[in-house]
């Protein structure tokens, strides 16, 4: 057995206080198995359509960060 202490509490409190971070990385990870299980059945893996998903969840992710920056902001109207 491992001598390896793992606190779970820990990771339960970062995974709180990063939901954007959260939310990316578990888009890029099924967007990555989804494409794998896909070519594996297809039969052509093509590097690129990674690379892909890992740009759309980049963006997905600024999009995120974006969206939660200035939904806090209150909305200034100038006349």
């Amino acid at each position: 057995m491992s001598n390896l202490h793992f606190n779970k509490q820990g990771f339960v409190d970062s995974l709180k206080t990063n939901k954007n971070l959260v939310t990316y990385l578990s888009t890029t990870i099924g967007l990555m198995l989804t494409l794998l299980m896909h070519s594996l059945i297809q039969g052509d893996i093509k590097l690129e359509y990674f690379a892909y998903a890992v740009v759309v969840s980049f963006a997905f992710y600024v999009w995120a960060v974006v969206d939660n920056r200035y939904r806090k902001e209150p909305c200034k109207i100038s006349d």
